[in-house]
């Protein structure tokens, strides 16, 4: 198996853990091609988002919903820059809390705190409701810890279930204008056929590729290459239908939405495409 990516060289567009992907790809035998997608730049704390930390810090809130460890770790890390870790951590103990996944419960732990409920994999937000689902929510001030933007969901079925869901964003997502040209870069070398493979690891990282391939007037090149050359891999089913809608089915979704089982399921297909080859021959 150590092998099965020779020859293949394996875009990615993960900045977070760029080095951890590279490693894996490198272990697998493949040859990776960092293409960092996406940011996360910090909300400036104003009047609202104040408002919102003043009542957290108080325990104003009876649920509290975490949709991402970047926001779990900037909530905290913004309590500790105004002296009111302590009241964060017991707002967060003596509160229910929900976790949409692993990345949450990690920041938690190293605060020696532990969610009340954690939403099954995949992680994807139909899960996070299913978790919400068994909760009593009617009544309750609820607050919702956004990812990098604002999605309709969880607010719209908390508050129809009579919640009353507050959100607060404490970071967002962006493509700054060096990883936009690098991403560029990228795309030619996949619509030339000099990229093998491509990994997607959250949806925003899809929309941002085919943003910069529109605006370069690749869209349909991009596409037809990724369709037709290219061994698509997804690390869930949130990027795979985000892919979906560009017209683009990942070829390689992993059982477990982890970037170590993406690798590994990546390594079995082009391991297995290679079969084929040979016994064409």
């Amino acid at each position: 198996m150590n092998n099965s990516m020779r020859d293949t060289i394996v875009a990615h567009f993960e900045s977070r853990r760029r080095e951890e992907l590279d490693n894996l790809i490198r272990r697998h035998g493949g040859s990776p091609w960092s293409a960092p997608a996406l940011s996360e730049a910090p909300v400036a704390i104003g009047l609202a988002e104040g408002k919102i930390l003043d009542r957290f810090f108080a325990g104003g809130f009876e649920l509290i919903v975490l949709l991402t460890g970047v926001a779990t770790r900037r909530l905290l890390d913004e309590a500790a820059a105004v002296g009111k870790l302590a009241d964060a951590k017991a707002a967060l103990a003596s509160a229910v809390t929900v976790a949409r996944g692993p990345k949450p419960v990690f920041v938690l732990r190293q605060h020696d705190l532990r969610p009340t409920h954690v939403a099954q994999e995949p992680n994807t937000t139909s899960e996070l409701l299913d978790t919400l689902a068994a909760i009593p929510v009617a009544g309750r001030e609820t607050l919702i810890l956004s990812a990098g933007e604002i999605f309709a969901e969880p607010a719209e079925t908390l508050r129809a279930r009579g919640a009353q869901p507050v959100e607060l964003q404490l970071y967002r997502w962006e493509l700054t204008d060096r990883d936009a040209v690098r991403v560029g870069q990228t795309i030619d070398e996949i619509v030339a056929g000099r990229i093998t493979a491509a990994l997607f690891t959250s949806q925003v990282q899809v929309r941002h590729v085919f943003d910069v391939a529109a605006r370069k007037r690749q869209l349909p090149e991009l596409t037809d290459a990724l369709r037709s050359r290219v061994i698509v891999g997804a690390v869930g089913p949130t990027s795979a239908t985000a892919l979906r809608a560009y017209g683009i089915e990942a070829h390689v979704i992993p059982e477990h939405p982890k970037m170590g089982h993406l690798v590994l399921a990546l390594a079995r297909e082009a391991e297995r495409r290679a079969a084929t080859v040979e016994g064409a021959v």
